[in-house]
């Protein structure tokens, strides 16, 4: 090898081209050579940085093809929306100019009526006659006898009252019908029962009603929740706000882990034989990797590359075609994954060299305490994991999650949106 990497040594290191004998060449120079360290990192942050052009461009259109309601405007406007919802809809306006603009144009309507003039509402007078009363009313001479008067009639009533309930009833005397007396016995008419007062019927209408945990979840149009009173504020909030819309948050690295394509890893990758964790987050910093057999193939090496592509962990030769990391992975960091199938002495890349990366992200520490606390307090509920696990971006598991709300309520909208939801993220 020459003392500095060729044009074509670095394009075939970049495309992983190169022979095993080739590479452990390659890291030996690189270790050396500071020259040449900087020419491929300086190529790494060249291709890093269109990636996350090409990510913002897909970010941005998948954004503007979902404009803000009118409604959602209108609440923003009036302080009636949540801080999460309103750090969405900031998001939102960053990117829409049409939502941005709609949003300036209601804001100067209502700025505009808030300017009107109010109404102006004088206290009728009373009139001469009232007036005349009122002042005779107060004269002493007038007032004074009136109200002795009104006291000596009400105890005159009371004691006259008091006198009819507790005067003796007359006996009356029951004769046997004879044989020629065809008059019927005539009993008094018992006065029917009072029938109760029926309540009055709330004007709220139910948005939502879902079988979670065993128990109803309902959401109504004031956006009273019912359900999860033992949840935190914030996160009734964010289920009111999924239940509402029927979208979940999810994280922004998800579209950094798609293929260069658009189209997600997972998708694409069924010739190829990965199968998981792709174009996804994983909780564990050990996570577990599976892909189909080649036939054919006599042994399995599997690699795993930081987001520099630099070496991080490797298998060994395998046999089957699963294998948990055995060095852990740092939290908050994105990796790749590669299998090396052995055929009889010839090397199959999985996957190849011109196919998108099989990307994955390990969950930061915040997410996964979080979901750590969501186990805890709501073990059973489909709907609350389900959420925690789309907004860690663990799309696996928040597929498998809202299935299960979706078996237990098969005619709710809510529940078969959100599972739509989570599996258009994968294509």
């Amino acid at each position: 090898m020459s003392p500095h990497l060729s044009e074509q040594d670095l394009r075939r290191y970049h495309d992983r081209e190169l022979l095993p004998g080739e590479i452990l060449a390659l890291d030996d120079h690189l270790a050396n050579c500071r020259s040449c360290q900087d020419e491929i990192r300086a190529r790494q942050e060249s291709q890093v940085a269109a990636q996350q052009i090409i990510t913002g461009l897909q970010t941005a259109n998948h954004l503007e093809s979902a404009h803000l309601l009118y409604q959602e405007m209108a609440d923003y406007l009036d302080n009636r929306k949540s801080e999460i919802d309103r750090e969405i809809i900031d998001s939102h306006l960053e990117l829409c100019a049409n939502c941005r603009v709609e949003m300036q144009d209601l804001a100067a309507l209502k700025t505009r009526l808030e300017r009107l003039p109010r109404a102006q509402y004088s206290p009728l007078e009373a009139p001469a006659a009232a007036r005349r009363w009122a002042a005779w009313w107060q004269l002493p001479a007038v007032r004074i006898p009136v109200l002795a008067a009104a006291a000596l009639l009400v105890v005159v009533l009371t004691a006259w009252i008091l006198l009819m309930h507790f005067r003796p009833q007359p006996e009356v005397a029951h004769t046997q019908p004879g044989p020629q007396d065809t008059r019927a016995e005539v009993n008094p008419a018992t006065p029917p029962p009072s029938m109760p007062t029926p309540a009055v019927a709330s004007s709220a209408q139910v948005v939502a009603d879902l079988i979670d945990d065993g128990h109803h979840v309902t959401l109504d149009s004031d956006d009273k929740l019912a359900g999860f009173g033992s949840a935190s504020i914030q996160r009734q909030s964010e289920v009111v706000s999924v239940l509402k819309n029927g979208r979940v948050r999810t994280p922004t690295f998800l579209a950094d882990l798609k293929g260069r394509s658009g189209t997600l890893m997972g998708a694409g990758s069924a010739p190829y034989g990965l199968l998981s964790p792709l174009a996804t987050a994983v909780e564990s910093r050990t996570p577990t990797f599976h892909w189909r057999a080649s036939e054919g193939a006599k042994s399995y090496v599997l690699t795993i590359y930081d987001s520099d592509s630099q070496k991080v962990g490797t298998s060994g030769q395998l046999m089957e075609t699963s294998w948990t990391a055995s060095t852990a992975l740092e939290r908050g960091r994105t990796y790749s994954w590669q299998v090396r199938v052995n055929k009889n002495g010839a090397e199959v890349l999985m996957p190849p060299p011109a196919a998108a990366e099989a990307k994955f992200r390990v969950i930061d520490q915040s997410s996964f305490q979080e979901i750590q606390l969501v186990r805890k307090s709501h073990p059973s509920s489909h709907l609350m994991l389900g959420i925690v696990y789309a907004e860690s971006g663990l799309l696996d598991e928040a597929e498998r999650e809202f299935q299960k709300l979706l078996t237990a309520n098969p005619e709710s909208p809510v529940a078969r949106s959100l599972l739509r939801e989570v599996k258009s993220l994968r294509k």
